[in-house]
C-alpha cells in the first residue's frame, strides 16, 4: 500500500531515469519515479501497450500514477518497428535502426509517445506524435534511445543535437506531457481523501 506521502505525489512508473528527467522538465512538477519493470504486451499500437501497462501499475496500490510507451516506425514499412523499437535497440542498437534506414528509399518516420495517467479512479491516455526522418549516420550524443538517429520535420538537428528546451517543444514526449499537464491544470488534480 502506498504511503500518504506517495499518494500526494504524481508517480512515474518507469525503469528508465531519462524518461523521468524529461517528464519532470516538461510537466514542471517533481515526480516520484518508481523503477518498476512493467510487462510489455506485443501489440501494434502504443495505446494498447500503454493501457496494459497502466492496468498492471494500478494493481501496485499507488495513488496517482503515470506510465508511458513510445513508438518509432518507418512510413515505408507500415510503421515498423513501431512499438517494437525498444527490442530492436536492445538487440542491435542504433546501428540496427540505421541499417534499416540505409536499405530504404524513403526514411520518413513517425515518433509517438502515449502516456497513461491514473487519477485514482479513472484512466486517461494522452498521445503525442512527431514526424521526421531516421538517419543512417547518428548525430549528437547517443545517450537516450534513438535520439541521435531521429531528425524531426522542419529541423536541421536530431533530437540528440537539440537543447532540452528545443527538444521538448517538438518531441512526441513533449506533446504528450503537455496534454497531461493541461489535463492536470484543468482538473486541478489534487488527490482527494481516501484516493488510492
Amino acid at each position: 500500500m502506498a504511503s500518504q506521502g506517495q499518494e500526494e505525489k504524481l508517480i512515474l512508473v518507469s525503469s528508465n531515469p531519462n524518461k523521468g528527467i524529461e517528464a519532470e522538465r516538461i510537466l514542471g512538477v517533481p515526480l516520484l519515479r518508481v523503477a518498476l519493470s512493467l510487462p510489455e504486451i506485443q501489440a501494434q499500437t502504443v495505446e494498447d501497450i500503454t493501457r496494459y501497462k497502466l492496468d498492471v501499475a494500478k494493481t501496485k496500490a499507488y495513488g496517482r500514477l503515470v506510465v508511458e510507451d513510445v513508438s518509432l516506425g518507418f512510413d515505408e514499412l507500415g510503421n515498423f518497428p513501431g512499438p517494437y523499437v525498444r527490442w530492436l535497440l536492445e538487440a542491435a542498437g542504433g546501428k540496427g535502426l540505421a541499417a534499416i534506414a540505409y536499405a530504404l528509399n524513403n526514411r520518413a518516420a513517425k515518433a509517438q509517445c502515449c502516456i497513461g495517467y491514473w487519477d485514482g479512479s479513472e484512466a486517461h491516455l494522452f498521445c503525442g506524435e512527431t514526424r521526421g526522418e531516421i538517419l543512417v549516420q547518428p548525430r549528437g550524443a547517443a545517450v537516450f534511445g534513438w535520439d541521435a538517429w531521429f531528425q524531426p520535420q522542419g529541423s536541421a538537428k536530431t533530437f540528440a543535437e537539440m537543447t532540452a528546451e528545443e527538444k521538448d517543444k517538438v518531441s512526441h514526449r513533449g506533446k504528450a506531457y503537455r496534454l497531461l499537464a493541461a489535463h492536470l491544470k484543468q482538473t486541478k488534480a489534487a488527490p482527494t481523501a481516501g484516493q488510492r
